[in-house]
């Protein structure tokens, strides 16, 4: 009876530890932002490598698994706009970008969102973060062109 009281008690233990295991697991996945709200371009902390816009406002919805972006670039030659549309489980869409059909997916690696856009001629990828207080933006940029030459951009945006 004594082995019975025993091996019921280790059992239980063995149980409790597991449960307390799997909670603190759950516990310690890192939080996905939401990144709903209107950023705009913070130009002194932010770096081209080969020139970049004069200003950049996007403006970005997210509900559950789904994003909806406008993206507004201001450059030399005025204003450029483009609307996109992502669910964040990696899955990729065909869709309208500047002009260009691209193949897009988005998908959340930790706390940081990657988008990727491909089209012919190129592409690129964007990894957004949001700063521990929400106010900041950071979304680094890669693009690639057909030649296989590329440049990697730092853009600084703040939550207005």
């Amino acid at each position: 009876m004594k082995s019975k009281t025993s091996a019921l008690m280790i059992s239980a233990l063995a149980f409790c530890l597991l449960a307390a295991m799997m909670a603190a697991g759950a516990s310690a996945q890192t939080k996905q932002p939401n990144l709903s709200g209107t950023w705009k371009m913070n130009a002194e902390k932010s770096k081209f490598e080969q020139g970049g816009p004069s200003a950049i406002t996007l403006k970005l919805e997210q509900k559950d698994a789904s994003l909806t972006e406008t993206l507004i670039l201001m450059t030399d030659n005025g204003e450029r706009s483009m609307d996109a549309k992502y669910t964040t489980n990696g899955k990729e869409t065909v869709q309208d970008v500047m002009g260009r059909t691209a193949q897009t997916s988005a998908k959340w690696e930790g706390d940081a969102l990657l988008i990727d856009w491909k089209a012919e001629g190129g592409g690129f990828s964007r990894k957004l973060t949001v700063s521990p207080d929400g106010k900041t933006l950071t979304m680094i940029v890669k693009q690639s062109g057909p030649d296989g030459q590329g440049s990697t951009d730092t853009v600084v945006l703040e939550k207005q």
